[in-house]
């Protein structure tokens, strides 16, 4: 798109009509209190943009703030952002009329947008290119400008624009180069997708900030957890939006005592990992701010789990081998290591696959009797059973940091993912990466052997937060990896 096309565009759309937008009219009050925002990333924006009476709630006291947002909530949504004047709604009318009049009336839809402009055409869930179009048209005839250049430079920002509708194309591309709408993570724009209420206080947020009806963009500090309530394995996952920086916050909890924090695009997260040693019950995550003074609590709780009890005939030639001083001693001079250090930035933005097809033999935490004698040691990973040289692939986007032969666990790889995340596996029969070696989701690294410490072929996975195992399942489906649900997880 070239820049006299984009300058003649929108200097086409702001010689149609300029909506007048003066900050008395947005005189802030107290913002809602919903019951159903507090551990969600929008709460900051949802709040604020409530106080301007730009978004409301629900009569039970709800947001709903991942719910599908109608085109009538939207469009209502952004004439009170701009403080429009709607007339009074005649008995028995269809609620949204007023609104859907002065958005006519100003520009910010065009007659015939939806179809046949019915009521139920505007009760229909608006997709995200529509959103965009609306904003940009809000903004632009309140009298902003969108820059030419960054224009240019957001048209190649997200790699499916070629998706939108010609309709909505300029604006679309102009919402980004705003950033009313900043993409996802996987550099997609996502176009047809349904919007939500959360993502549409974003919107109303941002724009009231760039009209200078809100003059003091700083939003409140929101805390969010990945969940109130871990099941033993989990992993916790915590960001906060809205702080200034990382070293500002401090954590005080008692679950993971090595807890730091990461900083990636605005956003600061950390990890508390459990195990099969982590205590259930009930943990308060203590929160304080050196800059502001803000100080939060946010209560937690970690259920227990029945791990079970796996019973191995060995070989006693085979266990001696690979069992001994020799072999612990190896595997901790050349395999701890491996998972102290991690990149501070995520190699991987897409789900975590599980790297080979089989059976599964033994779950996450399970104690093993060898040879009738129960281990002090618990399993710390999956095994899943396969012929022998099955293929192997890496179960994201990592660098690898360590390939080598251990007496203990055979042919060995860990793979860095970043930001403390580690996946690990153990007893290949190939090794076909080495040590410093970016891989890709879904590359083949190996083959399933029966090396080292083995009863036959299979693959030892696991999930590790640095040197802290975790369930692996939690990582990839969300949820354990049990011999009673694995059939439905690989379907």
């Amino acid at each position: 798109m070239s820049y006299k096309y984009i300058k003649r565009m929108f200097s086409l759309i702001l010689s149609i009509v300029i909506i007048t937008v003066t900050s008395t009219a947005f005189e802030p009050s107290f913002a809602a209190s919903f019951s159903d925002i507090d551990n969600h990333w929008a709460k900051s924006y949802i709040e604020t943009s409530s106080t301007y009476n730009a978004v409301s709630g629900y009569p039970d006291g709800t947001f709903k703030p991942n719910n599908n947002i109608k085109r009538v909530e939207f469009i209502a949504i952004i004439v009170n952002s701009l403080g429009l004047d709607i007339r009074d709604s005649l008995q028995g009318q269809y609620w949204g009329e007023p609104f859907i009049d002065a958005a006519l009336t100003n520009g910010l839809i065009v007659s015939n947008e939806y179809g046949d402009m019915t009521e139920s055409t505007f009760n229909q869930n608006i997709s995200r290119e529509e959103m965009a179009s609306i904003v940009v048209n809000a903004y632009t005839k309140s009298g902003g400008i969108v820059d030419a250049l960054a224009l240019n430079e957001a048209s190649t920002r997200l790699k499916d624009f070629n998706t939108v509708s010609p309709q909505y194309y300029e604006n679309s591309i102009a919402s980004v180069a705003l950033d009313f709408i900043s993409g996802y993570p996987d550099e997609t724009f996502a176009p047809k997708q349904s919007a939500t209420r959360a993502q549409a206080s974003v919107l109303s947020y941002k724009l009231l900030v760039k009209l200078g009806i809100i003059t003091n963009p700083n939003l409140a500090e929101n805390i969010v957890l990945s969940k109130n309530s871990l099941t033993q394995g989990d992993l916790l996952k915590i960001t906060i939006y809205h702080a200034s920086s990382a070293s500002a916050i401090s954590l005080n909890q008692d679950l993971y005592p090595a807890f730091r924090w990461y900083e990636s695009g605005g956003l600061i997260q950390g990890y508390i990992p459990t195990n099969y040693n982590t205590k259930p019950g009930k943990y308060t995550l203590r929160f304080t701010n050196s800059e502001t003074g803000n100080a939060s609590t946010k209560d937690i709780e970690i259920l227990p789990r029945n791990f079970k009890v796996q019973n191995l005939r060995v070989d006693p030639n085979i266990e001696s081998s690979t069992r001994n001083d020799e072999a612990y001693a190896q595997y901790r001079k050349y395999f701890n290591p491996s998972r102290l250090v991690s990149s501070t930035v995520k190699y991987y933005t897409e789900s975590f696959l599980l790297p080979t097809k089989g059976r599964l033999t033994t779950e996450f935490g399970e104690r093993r009797s060898v040879n009738g004698s129960l281990t002090t040691y618990r399993h710390a990973g999956i095994d899943i059973a396969a012929p022998l040289n099955t293929d192997i692939v890496a179960s994201n986007t990592g660098k690898v940091t360590l390939s080598m032969f251990l007496t203990l666990t055979g042919n060995s790889i860990v793979i860095d993912h970043g930001e403390g995340l580690f996946s690990v596996y153990f007893h290949l029969e190939q090794l076909l990466v080495n040590e410093g070696d970016v891989v890709n989701r879904g590359q083949k690294i190996g083959t399933v052997g029966s090396t080292g410490f083995s009863t036959g072929p299979h693959l030892h996975f696991t999930m590790s937060y640095y040197d802290f195992n975790i369930e692996p399942g939690f990582i990839l489906y969300g949820e354990s990896i049990t011999k009673e649900n694995y059939t439905k997880l690989m379907n």
